[in-house]
């Protein structure tokens, strides 16, 4: 696996209770305000490690995670690009770890489909659902994202997923976030699993 930084002590960040957030790289989105898009290009930083030694290193908070209802983030980056990995990491470490994956979903749904059989939740950023303005803001068209939460809502039940939808400065506003919001419902999202926010731009 290639990972970038681990960040522990996380309190209601990236999930329930105390996480350790683990940032791997790549990514297939070009997003205009990407918070890590310099430290993404830097291959300085990617350091290759075994699932085995990952979790001895994580390890070391396991009495956190454990009282707390706590685990692991994994972020990027798009985390999904390494789901082999991903799904390796979940089959080794201790059951007790929540394990949550911080992802545009925009990636094959072959990635996406085996993890849906392990206990992962998914805290999903889908910019804006309007083709346009995503195609503008990421350089990518959005037609894997909404196949594959359409995915995720027939496959896990709402409490394993949560929804950002932001208003991102100089693309989308509040009408915009609302035709978003409008359109999960559509799709038979439920209301409580989606967060509207606000980007905070450079």
């Amino acid at each position: 696996m290639d990972i970038q930084w681990i960040n522990r002590h996380r309190i209601d960040i990236d999930g329930v209770g105390i996480t350790s957030l683990v940032s791997l790289p790549g990514c297939p989105l070009s997003c205009s305000y990407c918070i890590n898009k310099e430290i993404l290009k830097r291959e300085d930083l990617i350091k290759t490690i075994s699932e085995e030694d990952l979790i001895d290193i994580l390890s070391i908070d396991h009495s956190y995670f454990l009282y707390t209802n706590g685990g692991i983030t994994f972020g990027g980056g798009e985390p999904l690009l390494q789901w082999k990995h991903l799904l390796r990491f979940a089959s080794l470490c201790p059951s007790e770890w929540n394990l949550t994956i911080e992802t545009s979903l925009n990636v094959p749904t072959k990635y996406l489909e085996p993890l849906l059989q392990k206990n992962f939740s998914f805290i999903i950023d889908i910019k804006s659902l309007d083709t346009r303005i995503y195609r503008e803001y990421t350089g990518r068209d959005n037609h894997q994202v909404l196949s594959n939460l359409k995915l995720i809502r027939r496959r896990i039940p709402s409490h394993k997923y949560a929804i950002k939808v932001p208003i991102i400065p100089g693309y989308t506003d509040n009408k915009s976030q609302q035709d978003s919001i409008y359109k999960l419902r559509e799709f038979g999202i439920n209301q409580e699993t989606i967060i509207p926010f606000t980007y905070i731009t450079p």
